[in-house]
């Protein structure tokens, strides 16, 4: 479904979707630190992380059959609308002093709401514009911004917060994301050989999307080892995921640091991301794009260690540590998504890609009731040294593991008709 106008489209596709990704990273920033500073709470902190992770856990599965018999360009356009509306109604509340910490979460989960639908449409719609071969790249691109977000996001938003005020931050949001559709009306994005739904009844509408879903989740059932590779994935997000959400709370108490550290080490998690993506798209990662997930695995976990053991007076060993998680974190996904992509038919990649995220966020819930309260009670370093630890001895076992790759190797064969030695 690529055509030779493939770079053009990517350029425009991705143009203003960069910019709604650095104001998201800017927004969240701004919330996450002052759901912070006005609670002080573990708690508090993992309820922020499940109001951004349950749309993505709930209605994913179903988000992909939208994707697949839907205009993903309309898609895109009402995604962005949504998240703008959302933004305009939080600021409303900043301006009339009647923000709470139960408001602002309820903001980022409806956020989520659009998102959700938001990002795996572009992943989908990069697979549709993009050639098998240069998925790798692309996705490192794709991180690249990501990571520039990273590095931008806390900087803008420390600044923001110090200067405009929480309201003028929120609007600016809001009209980012309006702008970035503009964009979108420049790029071709092939259609997707389905039958329509616009033409059904509700109730058939309904009924066409519960089936669509349990066609996606068959097709993951059935494939080759990818139930064995979205285990992993999800196993490693259960341990690493409380570090992610946790961060604030370790930077306030543990090294008793304010907005600004905040920001430096936000900064420190985009550069590792940007030069990982950097290195990824120039070197193209290992033969296998299973090994350089995991090798990005080990990245990550050797980073939140390094943090679990910085001493109060050793910030800038965290900040190495989390630069080095960012690295880690740009190297697992982009291959992740790459195979995943490469590996899925055109008319399934909406459903695989969303229920595969749903399958592997399907473990936060379960980080975020266990890590929360034990946090408080046995310190948040704890978490850091045993999420670091567990992860790297399971991505080590992981490598030398060979039903791991299965789902690279099937396909491959599949292809050409070698076996593997």
């Amino acid at each position: 479904m690529c055509n030779n106008n493939w770079k053009r489209n990517f350029l425009f596709l991705w143009a203003g979707q960069g910019f709604a990704l650095l104001s998201t990273s800017v927004l969240q920033f701004a919330l996450i630190w002052w759901l912070t500073e006005k609670t002080g709470s573990a708690i508090t902190l993992s309820l922020a992380t499940l109001a951004t992770f349950l749309p993505e856990i709930i209605l994913g599965p179903f988000s992909g059959s939208i994707i697949d018999r839907t205009s993903r360009k309309n898609i895109l356009v009402a995604s962005a609308i949504g998240v703008a509306v959302v933004s305009f109604s939080l600021s409303r509340f900043f301006h009339q002093d009647a923000a709470l910490p139960v408001i602002v979460l309820a903001a980022i989960l409806l956020r989520s709401m659009f998102n959700m639908i938001r990002w795996p449409t572009l992943e989908a719609t990069a697979a549709q514009i993009v050639p098998r071969d240069h998925l790798t790249r692309t996705n490192a691109i794709d991180y690249t911004l990501r990571g520039l977000s990273g590095i931008l996001g806390p900087i803008v938003g420390a600044i923001l917060m110090q200067t405009t005020g929480m309201e003028t931050l929120i609007l600016l949001d809001a009209v980012i994301s309006l702008l970035g559709i503009i964009p979108l009306l420049w790029v071709t994005v092939p259609e997707v050989q389905t039958q329509k739904t616009s033409s059904l009844s509700l109730q058939h509408f309904f009924e066409h999307i519960k089936k669509e879903a349990k066609n996606g989740f068959y097709y993951i059932r059935k494939t080759p080892g990818l139930r064995t590779f979205l285990s992993y994935v999800s196993l490693t997000n259960l341990l690493l995921m409380p570090a992610d959400s946790l961060l604030p709370l370790i930077v306030s108490t543990h090294f008793s640091g304010n907005a600004k550290a905040m920001s430096v080490i936000g900064v420190a998690f985009g550069t590792g991301t940007v030069l990982g993506s950097i290195l990824l798209g120039v070197w193209g990662g290992f033969r296998s794009r299973i090994r350089s997930s995991i090798s990005g695995d080990l990245l990550f976990g050797t980073g939140v260690l390094m943090i679990g053991l910085a001493s109060a007076n050793q910030f800038s060993l965290a900040v190495l540590g989390w630069g080095l998680a960012g690295m880690g974190e740009a190297f697992s996904l982009a291959n992740m998504n790459a195979l995943i992509q490469a590996n899925t038919h055109p008319q399934m990649s909406g459903r695989v890609l969303s229920i595969s995220t749903s399958l592997i966020n399907l473990s936060i819930p379960v980080a975020m009731v266990i890590a929360a309260p034990a946090a408080e009670l046995f310190g948040v370093n704890f978490f850091y040294v045993l999420s670091g630890v567990s992860v790297l001895v399971l991505s080590s076992v992981m490598l030398f593991t060979p039903a791991m790759f299965r789902y690279e190797y099937s396909f491959a064969n599949a292809k050409t008709g070698k076996q593997t030695a």
